[in-house]
C-alpha cells in the first residue's frame, strides 16, 4: 500500500507539469529561432529541470508536513520515516548537481543555484516565503516558471526582447496558478494560520485582483508573445489564429449550455491561452524540429509524453461535456 502511494506521489510527475511545459516551449523556441541542433544537450537540460522541479515538490512537502496533516492532506511521502524522506531529497540534489557538472555552463549554473535556493526557502524556515503574503506569490512565480525559463535562455546565451516577453509570460502564469491555488486553499490556510497572499488581503479582494488585474495583464502578455512567435516561427500564426477563434465558439457553447465551465476562478480566455502555450505550441515546435532533422524526434516524444495528463483530463472532461482549467495532476 505504501509503495503504491509513493508511486502516485505528485513529485515524480513533474515532467508532465505546466512548469515543464513552459520550459519546453522556451527550449524548442530557442532551438528553432537560433537554428540549433542539440538534441542530446536538450534532453539533459530537460532532465536537469525535471530534477529541480522534483526537489521543489519534495522540500515543500517536507516543510509543509505538519500543516498538510492538520488539514487532512496526506501524501505518500509523509508515511516514510523522516530519515528516508531526507535521504530522497539529498539523492535528488546530488543528481541535480551531476547534471550541472556535465552541462558546465556558468550562467545556467548560476540561475539554477538561485532557483534552488529560493525554492528551498519558499517553504523552509526561517524565511518561509509562502507565508509572507505578496512576497510568497512573487517567489513562487519565479521558482516555478520564470527562473527555469531564464535558465534555458541563459544556457544558449539567447538574450533579446523575446527573452523578456517569455519571462514575463512565465511569471504571470505562475502568479495565476499560485493565487488560484491559494483561493481554493483559503479555509485550510486560515485554519493552520498560514499567512498567504489571499489570507492577508481576504478572499473577496483576492478574487477581484485575480479577475480584473492579474489575468488581464497575463492575457495581454501572452498575446504579445504570440505576436513574436508568429513572426519568428513559420506557420505558427495558423495555430495561434485557430486558438483565438476557438474562444468565442467555446464561450457560445457554454452560454448555450452545450458545455459546462467547471472551475470558474480562472477566466475562459486564460484557459484557452494556457492550452495554446503549454500544449499546442510545444508540440507544434517539435514537429518543425523533427522535420528539420529526424534525430529531433526524441524531443517530439518527450513533448508528447509530457502531455499525458493534459490529454487524460481533457478526454475525461469531454465525456462530461465540461471544459476545465485543472491542476496538472492529483494532489497526492
Amino acid at each position: 500500500m505504501l509503495i503504491k502511494r509513493l508511486m502516485g506521489y505528485r513529485g515524480w510527475k513533474v515532467w508532465m507539469s505546466y512548469d515543464m511545459h513552459i520550459c519546453l516551449l522556451a527550449l524548442f523556441y530557442v532551438l528553432i529561432t537560433d537554428n540549433l541542433f542539440k538534441p542530446f544537450e536538450s534532453l539533459v537540460l530537460i532532465s536537469s529541470l525535471g530534477f529541480y522541479f522534483m526537489y521543489g515538490f519534495l522540500i515543500n512537502d517536507f516543510c509543509d508536513m505538519p500543516y498538510d496533516i492538520a488539514t487532512g492532506k496526506k501524501r505518500g511521502v509523509h508515511e516514510l520515516p523522516k530519515s528516508a524522506f531526507i535521504a530522497i531529497i539529498l539523492i535528488v540534489v546530488f543528481i541535480s548537481a551531476l547534471h550541472l557538472v556535465y552541462l558546465k555552463e556558468i550562467l545556467y549554473i548560476i540561475v539554477y543555484f538561485i532557483s534552488y535556493l529560493l525554492a528551498t526557502f519558499y517553504s523552509a524556515p526561517p524565511v518561509r516565503f509562502k507565508s509572507r503574503g505578496l512576497a510568497g506569490i512573487v517567489i513562487n512565480g519565479l521558482i516555478e516558471k520564470a527562473l527555469p525559463v531564464l535558465a534555458i535562455f541563459a544556457f544558449f546565451y539567447h538574450f533579446a526582447i523575446d527573452t523578456l516577453i517569455f519571462l514575463a509570460v512565465s511569471f504571470s502564469f505562475g502568479i495565476i496558478e499560485i493565487v488560484t491555488h491559494q483561493i481554493y486553499d483559503y479555509k485550510n490556510d486560515l485554519r493552520t494560520e498560514i499567512h498567504s497572499f489571499v489570507t492577508s488581503i481576504g478572499v473577496d479582494k483576492a478574487l477581484k485582483t485575480h479577475k480584473y488585474f492579474i489575468c488581464p495583464i497575463s492575457g495581454m502578455l501572452i498575446v504579445l508573445l504570440c505576436f513574436i512567435i508568429s513572426k519568428e516561427v513559420p506557420y505558427a500564426f495558423l495555430l495561434i489564429t485557430a486558438t483565438f477563434i476557438s474562444y468565442p465558439i467555446l464561450h457560445l457553447s457554454i452560454s448555450k449550455g452545450w458545455l459546462n465551465r467547471g472551475k470558474k476562478v480562472i477566466p475562459l480566455y486564460i484557459s484557452c491561452l494556457n492550452i495554446l502555450i503549454n500544449t499546442l505550441l510545444p508540440l507544434f515546435f517539435t514537429v518543425i524540429l523533427s522535420l528539420e532533422n529526424p534525430l529531433n524526434i526524441s524531443l517530439l516524444l518527450i513533448a508528447l509524453g509530457s502531455q499525458y495528463y493534459v490529454i487524460k483530463y481533457n478526454l475525461n472532461s469531454l465525456k462530461k461535456r465540461a471544459l476545465i482549467h485543472f491542476e496538472i495532476f492529483a494532489d497526492t
